[in-house]
């Protein structure tokens, strides 16, 4: 109850702040927010915000979904074959150097400016993010437990099942917290390049014109899918880790 009343007091104090700078600053430069409610309520009621944020949502959500499962099931191919994992961890680390927004132009020019560039530059940001936290997982694993399953007579393939994948998911719906977010970020950055619909392709038109209340209806938008989002994963989080959270309480 104490967190929500924190939460209820921390976005009334925003709301305060925002409406003061607006007026400090002037709408041209922070919109007020009255403006852009009604904003939303006009684009709401004229079909332009399903259009373009059922846009947004399938790219953000097919990329992910790529992005996360070559993310998660490459760790555990690798961990089959150590030497691999070995030889091919330098140019891995070295791919998630690569400033990912420098791909974007390039991933345009192969797929088109249609969902298929979205959702593969989507794919790139998530897979790394995925991919290190399930290997950090992996790799902390206890040795001796795998050893005892060994014992036991567990397959590569149990093992993975009931000793890596339990040890690995507290890093993985971590990450997937952070990868989630990025990937609705990604997508508008994406449409914000080159799109013909989507969030971001109306953030893109509304600076085009100059349109103040467009612009921050937009990433106000953005930033309530993006809490709708992170507010599931907490339910998801909660669900799978139960046990842990009961393992805990005992302390």
């Amino acid at each position: 109850m104490k967190v929500w009343a924190g939460r209820i007091a921390l976005g009334i104090a925003l709301i305060v702040l925002w409406q003061a700078g607006s007026r400090w600053l002037g709408p041209a430069v922070l919109s007020d927010l009255g403006a852009i409610a009604r904003r939303v309520a006009e684009i709401a009621a004229d079909g332009k915000l399903a259009r373009h944020g059922a846009i947004t949502l399938l790219e953000a959500g097919a990329g992910l979904v790529i992005g996360a499962t070559l993310g998660l099931l490459l760790p555990f191919l690798l961990r089959l074959v150590p030497r691999l994992e070995a030889a091919l961890d330098p140019y891995i680390a070295a791919a998630m150097g690569v400033p990912k927004l420098a791909l974007a132009p390039v991933l345009i020019l192969w797929f088109g400016i249609g969902l298929a560039s979205k959702i593969a530059f989507v794919a790139a940001v998530v897979f790394f993010l995925i991919f290190f936290s399930t290997l950090a997982g992996i790799r902390s694993a206890d040795a001796r437990l795998s050893s005892l399953a060994r014992v036991f007579g567990a397959g590569r393939w149990l093992l993975a099942r009931e000793v890596l994948l339990p040890t690995a998911l507290p890093f993985v719906l971590a990450s997937l917290k952070v990868a989630a977010p990025r990937a609705i970020s990604a997508a508008v950055v994406g449409e914000f390049i080159a799109a013909q619909a989507g969030l971001g392709y109306y953030i893109h038109e509304a600076m085009s014109q100059a349109d103040t209340v467009g612009i921050f209806t937009g990433v106000l938008v953005v930033t309530l899918i993006v809490i709708a989002v992170n507010a599931g994963l907490e339910v998801l989080q909660k669900r799978l880790l139960g046990w842990r959270e009961l393992g805990l309480s005992g302390f």
